[in-house]
This record gives C-alpha cells, structure tokens and sequence, in this order.
C-alpha cells in the first residue's frame, strides 16, 4: 500500500475518532478510490452512515465489510443492529446468528452473555456518538437499547442518566438514577451524577451529601472534590 494511501487512512480514522464525520467520509472514499478497499473502512463508513440515520447505506457499507471479510463480527453485529432498526428482523436474526457461529468457530466463549455484551457496546458506541453531537433523543435511544440487551450493565445506567440529564428531563433522570443506586448502592459514578441532580435543581444540602457519600467511596476521584470545593464557596459544610 502507497504512503499516500496510508496517510488518507490515518487522516480518515483520526477525523472519525475527532467525529468528525465528513472529513473522515471524504479521506476514507479517496482511500477506497485508489484501491484500499479492506473491510475496516467500509465499517467506519457504514458507522457513519448509521450515525446519520441512512440505514440503507450503512447495511450496504457493513455487506461490503463483510463481503471483504466474511468473519468480521463487528460489522456483522452492527449490521444485524441496523436491519432491526429498519424493521427487518429476519435478516437482522440471520446477520446475528451468522456472528454467533463465528465466534463460537474461532473458539471464544460461547453463550447468550458474550453477543448481548457486543451488541450492548454497539448500542453505547453510538450513543456516545449521538451524545457527543447534542442529538440526545437519540443518544437516549441507543442507551435504552443497550439496556435492553445488557440490563446488568451499571456503566450503561449511568450514560442513560447523563444522556437524560442533557437533554433537560431532570426528574426522569432523577428516577432512573434513584433505581440504580437501590440496584448497586454506593456506586461513586451514580451519586456523582445524584449529586450533580441535585445542585442543577437548587438543592446543594443534597448535592453536598451525595457528593461527600461517592467521595467515600472513590476517595481519589478529583471530579467529586471539585464539585464539593466549587459546593463549599456556595454553601458553608453543616
């Protein structure tokens, strides 16, 4: 492969790290165009393109990753994802069942836990994405349906929760975190967020108390005693 190919491949990837997404999409097609047709760009191309919402893209960008490389599971993951976004479930079984035998061939631990762990991640990748864009709709979106899949995963609450709190619905974001904290009590991550509840609602008594209690429990997390310093300025300790 040509320096020059290598080089609009770094770019591209590093514009898609940076989402930016157009940049990354031109750098990526001119990569393709001079013959750097592997199946990791046509991935990063169909994640954009499922970004954008062009669903029928993104399922053409992930077949041809997986045209290129029959045992990519990522893409096959991703594009079992987006068919169920379309509707279209028996394709999106068959792209899912396609992945599961691949795994299970290549020797990795088998069982429903491993694929609702790759898709859970799939789902918050873009969320992240969406969240990083200010399209908090979606991102919300993207969270439940992880949660969905991975009910048991405490990291997934705890992004539903920032997902929420910015897009402005306080007292949802509010119960979901009250309903993780009765699952995982003491979770440093959900009373940071608590707290942060609290202080954006006026009520720095209660702000204080779950910011010293996630402090407690992550003594060195420099966040929390920064909102706590910031906290002090505000409202003298009882």
């Amino acid at each position: 492969m040509s320096r020059e190919l290598t080089a609009l491949i770094r770019m591209g990837k590093s514009a898609f790290g940076e989402m930016d997404f157009q940049r990354a999409e031109r750098h990526l097609l001119e990569a393709v165009g001079g013959g750097a047709k592997y199946p990791d760009i046509y991935y990063t191309l169909g994640l954009i393109e499922h970004q954008r919402g062009n669903f029928r893209q993104a399922v053409e960008r992930f077949g041809m990753a997986v045209s290129a490389n029959p045992d990519y599971t990522e893409a096959l993951l991703s594009l079992s994802i987006t068919l169920n976004d379309m509707g279209r479930y028996e394709e999106a079984r068959t792209a899912y069942e396609r992945a599961a035998e691949i795994i299970s061939r290549h020797g990795a631990p088998s069982g429903e836990n491993l694929f609702r762990g790759r898709i859970a991640n799939l789902h918050k990748e873009l969320g992240e994405l969406y969240l990083a864009l200010g399209l908090h709709e979606d991102a919300i979106s993207e969270f439940r349906k992880a949660l969905f899949v991975a009910p048991d995963f405490p990291d997934l609450r705890v992004r539903l929760v920032t997902a929420l709190r910015e897009a402005g619905h306080a007292g949802e974001a509010l119960a979901e975190v009250d309903a993780f904290l009765a699952d995982f009590p003491g979770n440093a991550q959900a009373l940071t967020q608590k707290g942060i509840l609290h202080y954006l609602g006026g009520e720095k008594a209660r702000a204080r108390r779950a910011w010293e209690e996630a402090l407690y429990r992550d003594p060195l997390n420099k966040i929390v005693q920064l909102y706590l310093n910031t906290l002090d300025r505000e409202l003298p300790p009882d």
